[in-house]
């Protein structure tokens, strides 16, 4: 999922709405491909490599079977 300013431009996103130079990226692994501990790192040098800048990074995690961190928006 990619967001703008807390808005889903992708996918199915709003082709009307004003974008910034400033893109928010969430990754999820799918219930059949867990994400692997070396996945995260892979994928910011590929980001790098490709020329773009990478600013922070917020890993989401599930405590005890629980989603410790809040829905994106169209999640």
């Amino acid at each position: 999922m990619i967001t703008n300013r807390g808005v889903k431009v992708w996918p199915n996103g709003f082709d009307q709405t004003f974008h910034t130079d400033h893109w928010r990226c969430r990754f999820e692994s799918s219930e059949d491909i867990k994400a692997q501990k070396n996945d995260i790192p892979d994928l910011l040098s590929e980001a790098v490599y490709h020329g773009v800048d990478v600013i922070k990074t917020e890993n989401l995690y599930e405590f005890d079977g629980v989603r410790g961190y809040s829905l994106g928006q169209g999640q």
